[in-house]
């Protein structure tokens, strides 16, 4: 028998008039991880303590859109990237929009203003790491949705991925020098997942894009970028909706060593997949474990984002899958494996909030992770019924 852990549900924060990420960092050096959240309409940037869930409001953005945190001043403390001036739709990109910034960390009380700094200008940019990409030092890989020329031309333009160098003294720099380019890789671009380091330390990547999934990471010896295809994703929609490939994934393993790439597939898509690599050949095979709903008039599905970790602490990981509703197909939906080789997975719903992302952390300090959730809530675009900001903590 499959044992689902109990998550028990707390509110940090209802009557939510804008909602997309969320994130779990350490922002006060506390030890524990709070909850930093944004959406695209207002704009505002918070952060919540834990515990206690204090809100904190870092800074007002024009359209916010993704974040990663790292000590880029060397003082201990987490500063925040993001991408934000993001236009008015993956659709309707103009070519100055897509900007991306740095916010220092002021350290004391966070609700005290953070400096603002401009890196460089990106269309569309959409999802942000940093880490060392192309070279041996600190850097920011900028992931764009689109191409540059906006509007609908845009969906079928390569994304212009893009490494900025971390300056070696960021409070004296301006703009942030590009390292590398990559404009031949990826259409409709819109997650990804870390892979881990290659030998020479270079960080590597899962993308999942119209493209389908493909790991994806710098050669530094044909001083090129390498992709490799996982799998193609879904493509049977693509003559009724435009969407194909694969939209967010997420990496797993099981006690058996296999691997395997859970994934919402295509763009903003209705369709649970999961890849499996037996054996570690690199041979991934596709399985579909569940179609939410049809694609509305858009043709998009209720899902957004997909998360793996080892939840009830069997040494294997588990996965999340987070829908933005409406409902029936709203919430978070847990799955196990039961004989992944043969694509058998149970599932449940643990949540029936909106979900547009998850954070996964040990909330509690107890060992234990749980996850937490935003309503996916952005005006002139999808309203999620009743959106909060959800913690829920694993009780085992």
């Amino acid at each position: 028998m499959v044992r689902v852990p109990t998550f028990d549900r707390e509110v940090v924060a209802d009557g939510l008039t804008d909602g997309y990420w969320i994130q779990a960092v350490d922002l006060d050096g506390s030890g524990r991880p709070g909850l930093l959240t944004s959406g695209l309409a207002e704009g505002v940037v918070r952060w919540y303590a834990n515990p206690g869930w204090q809100e904190h409001v870092i800074t007002r953005l024009r359209q916010p859109v993704a974040f990663d945190a790292a000590d880029l001043t060397g003082d201990g403390r987490l500063d925040l990237v993001v991408c934000h001036d993001y236009g008015e739709s993956m659709y309707a990109h103009k070519p100055d929009d897509g900007t991306i910034s740095w916010l220092r960390n002021p350290g004391g009380r966070l609700d005290r203003p953070w400096e603002s700094r401009r890196i460089g200008t990106l269309v569309s940019a959409h999802r942000l790491r940093v880490g060392r990409f192309t070279a041996d030092r600190p850097q920011l890989l900028a992931l764009p949705v689109v191409g540059d020329a906006g509007g609908r031309e845009g969906l079928d333009q390569p994304a212009r991925v893009t490494v900025f160098d971390v300056p070696d003294d960021v409070l004296a720099a301006g703009g942030w020098d590009v390292a590398a380019v990559d404009a031949g890789s990826f259409t409709v671009l819109h997650d990804y997942t870390p892979l881990g380091a290659d030998p020479t330390g270079t960080e590597r990547l899962v993308v999942a894009s119209r493209e389908g999934l493909s790991e994806y990471g710098w050669d530094a010896g044909r001083h090129e970028w390498r992709t490799r295809r996982i799998g193609a994703g879904e493509h049977a929609q693509r003559p009724a909706t435009g969407f194909a490939g694969s939209s967010s994934v997420a990496l797993g393993t099981l006690n058996d060593g296999t691997r395997y790439a859970a994934t919402l597939e295509p763009f903003h898509g209705n369709t649970v997949s999961v890849y499996t690599d037996h054996g570690g050949a690199g041979l991934w095979r596709r399985a579909v474990l569940d179609v939410f709903g049809d694609p509305n008039e858009a043709g998009e599905g209720p899902g957004h984002h997909v998360v793996a970790a080892d939840f009830d602490g069997d040494g294997e990981d588990e996965f999340l899958v987070a829908l933005r509703g409406p409902m029936p197909w709203q919430g978070v939906f847990y799955y196990k494996a039961v004989d992944a080789a043969e694509g058998l997975w149970t599932r449940e719903r643990v949540s029936e909030d909106s979900a547009a992302r998850i954070a996964v952390a040990d909330f509690g300090g107890d060992g234990r992770l749980g996850f937490a959730t935003i309503g996916y809530y952005t005006p002139g675009y999808f309203l999620a019924d009743d959106p909060v900001v959800v913690v829920h903590r694993n009780r085992g």
